[in-house]
């Protein structure tokens, strides 16, 4: 299993189509892999199954409360780590050249991009290094797990590059291999559109005892849509993907600001 070794002919999850379409994967790690149509696949399904369950194994106890403590909400890393792979395929499976690829090294990539935040669970065994971030013990810990199982050196430091870059988003701009690209792009596919009004609403709440409808609507004005306002997908798919995301959540916060309006429109007409 060379660095550039590929995996053609290995069809993607159908994940649906927008955010709901993704989310509907958001439950077991069978459910993600086994929804693959390419029989001749099983063993590398049950080996992408096994490493879920080791990613999930080692944030269990973050995933109890979430990172709670900081957002004061609950978010599942396990579960934002099943919509990454989803939105990865959806990528994949969309990309010109897709047959130049090493994915199985993208798909191990996504699978444990976001393991380091084990290290931040209350009590954790796994423990920050001075100045390190999630995206460093990530690739840690994702390093040890393919030596154990074997995997040839040279993969092993492909692989954990992808992952201890995936948070530099500013790679975007740069000139980076397609699996980084494909990467950086599902990762940030996640918690936007509608599903970041949600968060927006969830972390508007959780900080404001006395939040309104007002106050929610800055919010997502603020982030959510602060951030889709340029597009920074650099691929044809993210960008047909990203571009929708905005557009549904535009039309959101226009709807809501006309039903928010009515009140005045009620005290013009019954002053």
């Amino acid at each position: 299993m060379s660095e550039k070794e590929t995996t053609a002919g290995r069809q993607p999850a159908d994940c649906g189509s927008g955010d709901a379409g993704i989310l509907e994967y958001a439950g077991n790690h069978e459910n993600i892999l086994s929804c693959r149509e390419n029989a001749e696949d099983q063993e590398n399904t049950e080996r992408y199954a096994a490493m879920f369950r080791e990613v999930e194994a080692l944030l269990a106890e973050y995933d109890k409360t979430g990172g709670k403590g900081r957002h004061k909400i609950r978010y599942s890393r396990i579960d934002h780590t099943k919509r990454v792979y989803c939105w990865m395929e959806k990528l994949y499976e969309a990309y010109p050249e897709k047959d130049s690829l090493d994915a199985d090294a993208l798909r191990i990539a996504t699978i444990f991009h976001d393991c380091g935040y084990c290290a931040m669970a209350d009590g954790a065994a796994e423990k920050l290094l001075p100045g390190e971030k999630h995206a460093a013990v990530s690739a840690r810990l994702c390093r040890g797990y393919l030596e154990r199982e074997g995997f040839p050196e040279e993969t092993i430091d492909f692989i954990c590059r992808l992952i201890a870059q995936h948070s530099n988003k500013s790679l975007l701009t740069k000139d980076i291999p397609a699996e980084l690209l494909l990467l950086l792009e599902a990762d940030l596919l996640d918690d936007t559109g509608l599903q970041g009004i949600v968060v927006d609403i969830w972390m508007e709440v959780a900080a404001k005892e006395d939040a309104t409808f007002e106050s929610i609507i800055k919010h997502i004005r603020r982030f959510t849509l602060g951030m889709m306002r340029e597009n920074p997908m650099r691929t044809a798919k993210a960008r047909e993907i990203w571009k929708e995301k905005r557009r549904l959540t535009e039309q959101f916060v226009k709807k809501l600001e006309e039903d928010l309006e009515m009140p005045e429109e009620f005290n013009r007409v019954l002053p």
